[in-house]
């Protein structure tokens, strides 16, 4: 279709459930102003994302397969009014990212699996304003968790897996105020830190699990509070770089 698969409008409160979306040149399933539950639907192949959410709406979003698209598996923007909960998602080997946020857009991000995607597991940047909580991120090729420059913008990040992300788990741009807490960051090998908070990024690490064996957990050039986090660095390495 030239538009959506599924199209969700005007308030709509529609139960959405057991479908397959594909190749459609806007979202496999899109919603403007509406607040459906969407569940166990297929979306692939889709050019701008698997389940798209926006103007508005705030669905449930749960339990949904999302892969193979060219943007992101599940992305929504425009405004803090769009305020999804999309969880229990598996969202994979998409273009971008597995999840995104964009646009000051507020979703509550959790429970979701999101691997081996382009760029991040789950993304945000244009002043949005997510909660992500207890996801599985790995084997993505960017980060885990990515954040990107923003003019300001507030993200708490709490009881993730992010699990051998090919450059850092969790990586915080200009802009960003962030909470990091409670979670579990993991690669083998690497150079790239676990934690990156760039220039002009604001960011408090608490009580966070490392284990790696690469240079660094932890690499600050903006501003970190860093408290209580677990350091495990596994067997030194031999040489250089330092460990």
């Amino acid at each position: 279709n030239m538009g959506g698969g599924i199209g969700v409008m005007r308030k709509s409160k529609a139960l959405i459930t057991g479908n397959t979306c594909f190749e459609n040149f806007y979202a496999g399933i899109g919603h403007h102003d509406s607040s459906p539950r969407v569940e166990k639907n297929r979306c692939y192949g889709n050019i701008r994302a698997g389940i798209g959410i926006s103007e508005g709406a705030c669905p449930t979003v749960r339990g949904n397969l999302c892969y193979h698209t060219r943007r992101a598996g599940i992305g929504t923007r425009t405004g803090k009014k769009t305020a999804p909960i999309i969880e229990e998602n598996h969202c994979y080997e998409n273009g971008m990212a597995g999840i995104g946020a964009d646009e000051g857009s507020a979703p509550i991000i959790r429970k979701n699996i999101c691997e081996r995607n382009a760029l991040a597991g789950i993304g945000a940047r244009g002043n949005a304003i997510p909660k992500i909580i207890e996801n599985v991120c790995r084997d993505n090729k960017a980060s885990g968790i990515g954040f990107e420059e923003c003019d300001k913008a507030s993200a708490t990040v709490t009881g993730n897996q992010l699990i051998n992300n090919a450059m850092v788990a969790i990586g915080v741009q200009r802009g960003w105020a962030v909470e990091i807490s409670g979670n579990t960051l993991s690669r083998e090998g690497g150079l790239p830190p676990m934690i990156m908070v760039f220039e002009g990024a604001d960011c408090t690490i608490k009580n966070n699990t490392f284990q790696v064996s690469g240079v660094a957990g932890v690499r600050v050039a903006g501003t970190a509070r860093v408290i209580g986090n677990q350091f495990d660095g596994g067997t030194v390495r031999k040489g250089g770089p330092p460990h």
